[in-house]
């Protein structure tokens, strides 16, 4: 690994930049055809083939710390793949969480002394699965035949956050004896935050599925792949205090 830090303008800014690479061996992957249930009756090791790997890549970094606006931006671009004698024919294939970039950008503002606005987008290459390449029936049976291995890659992940946070007063003001108006530091705290999940309602993929519709009969069946996504746009007003 190979790390280079670097600041600017008297570190108002900071940067990094990082290149890795990492060799991985004795790596364990279920064999071509196995199936959750199959190690029920049978010793789970019959079921495992043994592979290596390697993960490399380069991360951008640059942060401003400091002002009424701070915040940062990283992106990585990597590359994981794996070689397993026993499976995809011998040859290379990407893994599960191979992610060729992924990048975050991150933003706060301070308005005042009450009111901070802040928002978040990330963005990251959809992570890889094996779906079927042809099907066929055998004996009333759907049975599939699947492509190679890690194939296929899903839709890109990217969301963007928005939130802003009003915060009490921290002092108050207060009558003393003499009939004065003297200022206080408030004892108890709080805040409200206002906040948006996924603004644009995103709908992410959290994993695919093969279903059926139709039947060989009526000469109307088809396959298709559908998405399951997690989390839509999502609203949400916090009160937080402390004393």
């Amino acid at each position: 690994m190979l790390v280079i830090f670097k600041n600017f303008f008297d570190d108002k800014f900071e940067t990094s930049v990082e290149l890795y690479y990492k060799k991985m061996n004795n790596m364990i992957e279920y064999m071509e055809g196995a199936l959750p249930g199959d190690n029920v009756n049978d010793n789970t090791d019959n079921l495992l083939v043994f592979g290596e790997g390697w993960s490399y890549g380069i991360e951008f970094f640059l942060k401003k710390a400091m002002g009424d606006f701070t915040g940062w931006i990283g992106y990585t671009w990597a590359k994981s793949d794996r070689l397993f004698p026993d499976l995809n024919s011998g040859n290379p294939f990407p893994a599960k969480y191979d992610r060729r970039h992924d990048l975050s950008i991150v933003g706060s503002y301070k308005l005042s002394k009450r009111w901070t606005f802040s928002t978040a987008f990330v963005y990251a290459t959809g992570n890889t699965l094996t779906l079927p390449s042809s099907w066929y029936v055998q004996e009333q049976n759907l049975l599939f035949n699947y492509g190679e291995r890690n194939s296929t890659r899903m839709a890109p992940y990217h969301r963007l956050d928005i939130s802003a946070t009003l915060y009490s007063k921290s002092h108050k003001f207060k009558t003393d004896i003499n009939g004065e108006t003297i200022k206080v530091k408030k004892k108890f705290k709080s805040n409200w935050a206002f906040s948006i999940y996924n603004v644009y309602n995103r709908a992410n993929p959290f994993f695919l599925f093969v279903d059926n519709d139709g039947d060989f009969l009526s000469g109307d069946f088809q396959l298709t792949v559908k998405q399951v996504s997690l989390f839509p746009i999502i609203p949400s007003v916090t009160w937080n205090f402390e004393f």
